[in-house]
């Protein structure tokens, strides 16, 4: 199975009344993930045949914004193990328990999601997901290979952390 681990897009600080649940996509968060989307879209390795999202706001919007910037038109399923928090261990479970068969978008948080990218290509020193990044991997037999991590800002892949 390929997996593209994302961090949500650029939040606003503060939603009063909403909690940090219900932070949503700032205008910027917006404008970097359609961006992100569009270069996903370039290619058919990198298209999502099932897209996972963590059930918080801004999370979702990211969600949407890539559903739709590669044509996406499957459901998009929220998942209690992608809210901050959770033990990765339970997602690659998931994993397991219901394998894809191309290419599955998972969208999240930091630390999460760093700790999710070395529980499945052993610790690697992966430090961190900037907002809107993606990780494409390959995961078999419960080993991970990391192909690419692609930075927003520069809209580079790299092949190596480093």
């Amino acid at each position: 199975m390929k997996i593209l681990l994302i961090r949500h897009g650029h939040a606003v600080d503060e939603a009063p009344g909403l909690g940090d649940a219900g932070r949503w996509l700032s205008a910027k968060g917006r404008k970097v993930t359609r961006r992100v989307a569009r270069w996903l879209a370039k290619s058919k390795k990198r298209r999502p045949a099932a897209i996972w999202t963590s059930p918080l706001v801004r999370a979702v919007q990211t969600a949407e914004i890539v559903a739709a910037g590669v044509d996406y038109d499957g459901e998009l399923r929220a998942i209690p193990e992608l809210s901050p928090g959770h033990d990765p261990r339970d997602l690659i479970k998931r994993f397991t328990d219901a394998p894809i068969a191309d290419v599955l978008a998972v969208v999240g948080h930091e630390p999460s999601l760093s700790l999710i990218a070395n529980a499945l290509l052993g610790d690697v020193g992966f430090t961190g997901f900037k907002k809107s990044a993606v990780m494409g991997l390959a995961w078999e037999d419960g080993k991970g290979t990391m192909e690419f991590v692609l930075d927003p800002g520069t809209m580079k892949a790299k092949k190596r952390f480093a």
